[in-house]
């Protein structure tokens, strides 16, 4: 719910995402991951990275968790 909330207010890439909440890169890409599948966030290319985004689902999920 951290990495949701976090794509909430600033759409970012897993590197930020990573040093904003103090999680292993590792494990921030296995979550974005599964966030992915799951329809919560999706992402758009940058010139190298790619910037994440909650989906509709996602700010719906988020909202019913307030």
């Amino acid at each position: 719910m951290e990495i949701l909330d976090a794509i909430k207010h600033s759409p970012t890439h897993g590197y930020v995402l990573s040093k904003r909440l103090n999680i292993p890169l590792s494990s921030v890409y296995e979550h974005l991951k599964e966030l992915r599948e799951r329809g919560l966030v999706t992402y758009d290319r940058s010139i190298r990275r790619k910037v994440y985004h909650l989906t509709e689902k996602g700010e719906l999920l988020l909202k019913a968790l307030e």
